[in-house]
């Protein structure tokens, strides 16, 4: 699939533009976080800029490292971006003597800023290095060769034109008028086939330390790629996905990550700040991919971010929602299975407790009371949700292995489990499990239900039938399905396709034995979703007809995929407490080797015909087979 932009992303920074050259929005340019430095670069070789005028190819390599063609009247330009932690490095060359002018737009604004009336810069040059700063930030532009000549330039312009041109919703990018700054240009001649590099930083950086920096430019691209080759060799060799795809999920899950400051992003360019829930939800697929430090450091982060009344939907919020209490408390235990790590029990302990209270102070008569905007689905008012009595009812029942190791009683949460549970059949109507306890709708909700697997045997099929007939479309499912009295084609939860749903099907349709249905999920991420609008990524939501739309780049839409293909393909469940892994019996048509660090251990599991085999000690069970370490 053809897509339309890109983003690179390292810790933070991130940078966004049109595959075709452009930068048609006003995302487009450097981010470090929530604070945009740079607008543009635009280079005129031997007289004629490159742009989608005299572009000729694009390739995407992972979210380091990108390469543009262009071809022009004089010369085959190529062009390289590769992101770092706080900048990007561009490097130009070009197969003939040129004569290279740069020219780099400088906007420097919080993500909620548009134009501001006489905004201007503060501009010093030190030898080869322009700092331009704007109230308490500076962006830098270090050039390796040719001259700086100044010529400031105070401007407007709307470059999300351009993207609504393109096909990205209005609500990615309104049109707004934006500041423009451009401090001069870069004049260079620069013999053919010799590169011009340009460094655009959020930090300060000395002459020596761009010189490193330009000399080694690929190695951390290089280092990048063999992480997650290396990843992927974990995976072994599998018919239950494919390689390409595979890589492209695990570049995506770095990408959405902050290893130094142990954050996780809810999307790019939009959704670029630390959303609780979002990252709550993709958490166990960095268990997956033998990370739990990382793991461990967010849940930290998120709690040392909460108050005792609940979870903030975003760092910085006031909005806590109902679901990521919940979230967090499965996250952990999810954790804690795979590490037996006690010490963050004892160190989270009185928070805990908070939200085990928080829960418990929700239940009425046997159900979670929750009203309003406090679900995932935060433009709808919703009440008694669906997916809020699984969440809590799953998050009570493994909360008493925590309360257990605590030494506090555990018949509360386990009245509270059951009595949840009891009264899931109170959501059934004649074809669905309804979305609200007083409200009839045929909602995709009932999937995030199945998914947590808090649901009867018995009530499985009745809930994979309607999702397979009323929610799957070609393109994923529907938040409401096409009949209900809630869908609105434009709509947003109420209409809209969600690939996370889809991703939540996959898992869940294959778990409870409908495997053609689970791959037929999985086909439908990446063959209709993935790369619809940005490069080796998949949007927020898509229309009914297909159309992408909202974010381009969302995290949890992608996410999710290794905790599936762990938990719910293979059939693979963590006891490190008690030193085992379960694994489910498979059918006989999985083909897969996976490997796992557990303990300072590598545990090899290969699935053949049926059986499985480890390098550790295993027996058979009647259901499947435990493996002790």
């Amino acid at each position: 699939m053809d897509s339309k932009a890109h983003v690179l992303s390292k810790n933070g920074a991130f940078f966004f533009r049109f595959n075709d050259g452009e930068f048609g929005s006003k995302w487009c340019g450097l981010w470090k976080k929530a604070t945009k430095y740079f607008d543009y670069f635009a280079f005129k070789i031997n007289g004629e800029y490159l742009s989608s005028e005299n572009f000729k190819e694009f390739t995407f390599y992972n979210s380091y490292l990108t390469k543009h063609v262009f071809l022009d009247k004089t010369a085959i330009i190529t062009e390289n971006v590769i992101c770092l932690d706080d900048a990007i490095i561009i490097t130009v060359k070009a197969d003939s003597d040129s004569e290279i002018e740069a020219e780099i737009g400088v906007n420097i604004r919080n993500r909620s800023e548009n134009y501001i009336e006489g905004k201007r810069y503060a501009l010093n040059q030190e030898n080869k290095k322009l700092c331009i700063s704007y109230g308490q930030k500076t962006a830098y532009i270090i050039f390796e060769t040719g001259t700086f000549i100044k010529n400031e330039y105070y401007g407007i312009h709307s470059p999300g034109q351009y993207s609504i041109q393109k096909g990205f919703s209005k609500y990615f990018d309104d049109g707004a008028v934006e500041n423009k700054y451009v401090p001069g240009i870069i004049a260079a001649e620069v013999p053919a086939n010799v590169e011009f590099n340009l460094i655009l930083s959020t930090r300060d950086i000395d002459q020596e330390g761009a010189y490193k920096i330009i000399k080694n430019k690929f190695s951390s691209v290089k280092e990048y790629s063999d992480i997650i080759n290396r990843i992927c060799t974990h995976y072994g060799d599998t018919n239950i996905i494919d390689k390409n795809f595979l890589k492209d999920v695990l570049d995506a899950i770095y990408s959405y990550s902050n290893l130094l400051e142990k954050e996780v992003y809810a999307g790019f360019p939009y959704f670029n700040e630390f959303w609780t829930r979002d990252a709550l939800l993709i958490l166990p697929s960095f268990l997956s991919l033998n990370n739990p430090t990382f793991v461990r450091d967010v849940l930290k982060k998120i709690a040392s971010a909460s108050g005792y009344a609940g979870i903030p939907n975003f760092l910085g919020s006031d909005l806590k929602p109902l679901d990521s209490p919940a979230l967090f408390l499965i996250a952990l235990h999810e954790y804690f299975m795979w590490t037996n790590d006690k010490s963050i029990l004892l160190e989270l302990c009185e928070f805990i407790r908070s939200l085990i209270k928080n829960g418990l102070s929700h239940l009425e008569n046997g159900f979670i009371h929750d009203k309003g905007k406090m679900s995932w689905m935060d433009t709808v008012d919703r009440e008694y949700s669906i997916e809020i009595q699984s969440l809590w009812e799953k998050a009570f029942k493994e909360s008493k292995d925590f309360l257990n190791f605590l030494g506090d009683d555990t018949s509360d949460v386990t009245a509270a489990a059951k009595a949840i549970h009891s009264n899931f059949d109170y959501y059934r109507r004649s074809d669905y499990f309804s979305d609200q306890l007083n409200l009839d709708s045929n909602s995709g909700n009932q999937i995030i239900s199945l998914f947590l697997r808090t649901v009867d045997k018995k009530d499985t099929e009745f809930i994979l039938k309607n999702a397979e007939e009323k929610l799957l479309s070609e393109f994923g499912v529907l938040s409401v399905a096409k009949d209900d009295g809630f869908y609105n084609f434009s709509g947003y939860q109420n209409g809209a396709i969600w690939p996370l749903l889809t991703s939540m099907l996959a898992g869940a349709a294959y778990w409870y034995g409908n495997e053609k249905l689970g791959i037929r999920c999985i086909d439908i991420l990446k063959e209709k979703n993935l790369s619809s609008q940005c490069s080796s990524r998949i949007n927020e939501i898509y229309q009914s007809d297909g159309s992408p739309q909202g974010c381009p780049s969302q995290a949890w839409s992608i996410g999710l995929i290794p905790q599936i293909l762990d938990k719910y393909f293979l059939g693979i469940e963590m006891d490190t407490p008690h030193r085992e892994i379960k694994v489910r019996t498979p059918n006989n048509r999985i083909k897969a080797e996976r490997s796992f660090f557990i303990d300072n251990q590598e545990i090899k599991v290969n699935f053949l015909n049926g059986n499985v085999s480890s390098n550790k000690s295993i027996i058979n069970t009647e259901n499947g087979f435990i493996i002790s370490f």
